[in-house]
């Protein structure tokens, strides 16, 4: 029998059905008609105002397909505030003190675990080696796919994933991840793709999404001695690149190429680095401003003078 809902009905069927994807993460539109006495079309209709909102949902064909929602995404454990996280926790303490259930148990455990890292980062620990994957201006869809990469390493499970590259292309690909990369500010992810039948290195911001896929992966033995730590985007051509280093960014320029390759020279910071020779290199340079003066190659120098041309022209 299908029931007629209001509009405040309506909500709270849609906020369950979004919860119900959390937890089983696929589910079939019979099967939630049928928990909520509702018409598979309206389901569809229901599916569209969280597609809308937000919540990452895509259909999955076959025997076990139905609507799934993707393994990156999580609630915000800001969903609820602290006080509010506090009322439910003793609200079922008291219910368990009454009626003892290994259940509600597990479940003042995992809300009390939920404030108590409400505002912790992702950290990936080795040893005594602590990296904070959270970036600045974080998102909790970041941190979800640095878990679900580290998840699939674990387990040796291959990822289904969506990526964008610098051109603009946008793929899907099933990756086999080996190990979390940390370069120049920026997470990636070592795998080799089945697409492209070898390794790559995939930027974890240009992954828009990833899910974890049944079946294992054979894992292959990498050591630091063969990772191509010095890889560049889309093999672009390297150049040796100097520059003259004002004091106003010298600590920016030794983070970014490393202090090593800063020195002192008559008087003036002069920085040298092999560094990839293409659009994005003119961009880092610019955004320091007047404070960094190229040198050498003449090729790159002539190419920062005409992005600054480019500049000027759009304030006159």
């Amino acid at each position: 029998m299908i029931k007629e809902y209001g509009i405040g009905m309506k909500f709270e069927i849609v906020l369950k059905i979004l919860f119900d994807l959390l937890s089983n993460r696929t589910m079939t539109a019979k099967s939630i008609a049928e928990e909520y006495g509702i018409s598979v079309r309206t389901v569809y209709r229901y599916i569209d105002c969280l597609d809308a909102a937000g919540v990452p949902l895509y259909t999955v064909r076959g025997n076990r397909g139905g609507i799934r929602i993707t393994d990156t995404f999580r609630l915000s454990s800001t969903f609820l505030t602290v006080k509010e996280y506090e009322q439910v926790i003793n609200s079922l303490a008291a219910i368990v003190k009454s009626v003892p259930d290994k259940t509600l148990k597990s479940a003042i455990n995992k809300l009390k675990s939920a404030v108590k890292n409400e505002y912790s980062g992702f950290d990936i620990k080795s040893g005594n080696l602590i990296i904070d994957a959270g970036p600045w201006g974080d998102t909790e869809g970041y941190k979800s796919k640095l878990l679900i990469i580290e998840k699939s390493m674990e387990e040796l499970s291959p990822l289904a994933i969506k990526y964008h590259d610098r051109n603009g292309e946008i793929s899907e690909r099933i990756i086999e991840p080996h190990v979390i990369v940390f370069k120049q500010g920026l997470w990636y992810v070592y795998a080799y793709c089945r697409l492209r039948k070898g390794f790559r290195f995939f930027k974890t911001g240009r992954i828009e999404y990833a899910n974890l896929l049944p079946g294992k992966f054979v894992r292959q033995d990498l050591s630091k001695m063969n990772l191509p730590l010095d890889f560049w985007h889309n093999g672009s051509i390297t150049e040796t690149v100097e520059m003259e280093v004002g004091k106003s960014v010298l600590s920016d320029i030794e983070e970014w190429l490393g202090i090593e390759n800063v020195k002192k020279e008559n008087g003036k910071n002069i920085a040298r680095a092999k560094l990839p020779f293409d659009d994005g290199l003119v961009s880092k340079i610019i955004s320091y401003g007047n404070g960094v003066k190229i040198l050498a190659p003449d090729a790159l120098i002539q190419k920062v003078k005409t992005a600054a041309e480019k500049i000027a022209a759009n304030y006159r």
